[in-house]
């Protein structure tokens, strides 16, 4: 239920936006939790670094846009036993779970960030310095230690801040807090 209340909260925004003269690639605001979404401005490489901290029972899309991060870079999760396994695109799925905090320490312990098992300010604001410039259409390339993820960085409406948007449950979404 609540996937279906943030993809008709998002469909409302996006068409807001179209009514106001549609998306533009370019724009400036001030990136930060405080607007509800993964946003940017300028350079990407600073993009992240005011973020807020996504933890175990946090359920969003912003969850799903941290989690592609993980898979970019290869993050492993442990199981009860003890084994390690890959975290993959099917582990995508928008909710901070126990596999998810699993992988976001081992991502951490990769990256130098102390471990916490939380995607905090730190976590993302090391991620973001794999960010790639805005492209065409407003395409962000990640570049991940393990493979390549693509979001998107779009002013809505032409106003505000350019927000994240993530491939995840089958569409596109914003990564909305």
């Amino acid at each position: 239920m609540r996937k279906h209340i943030r993809k008709a909260a998002v469909a409302t925004v996006l068409a807001a936006g179209a009514a106001l003269g549609g998306f533009a690639a370019t724009g400036t605001a001030q990136a930060s939790e405080d607007s509800g979404f993964v946003d940017g401005t300028g350079g990407t490489h600073n993009d992240w670094s005011d973020e807020g901290t996504l933890q175990r029972g946090d359920e969003s899309n912003a969850v799903a846009l941290w989690q592609t991060v993980l898979v970019a870079d290869g993050a492993k999760w442990k199981t009860s036993g003890g084994a390690l396994r890959a975290f993959t695109e099917d582990d995508i799925d928008g909710d901070f779970n126990g596999r998810t905090a699993s992988a976001t320490r081992f991502w951490q312990q990769q990256n130098d960030v102390r471990v916490t098992g939380k995607a905090d300010r730190r976590s993302f604001s090391v991620a973001d310095n794999n960010l790639g410039t805005v492209g065409r259409r407003g395409t962000v390339t990640y570049d991940g230690s393990f493979d390549d993820a693509r979001f998107r960085r779009l002013t809505v409406g032409g106003v505000g801040p350019q927000v994240y948007f993530v491939s995840f449950d089958g569409s596109v979404v914003a990564a909305s807090y």
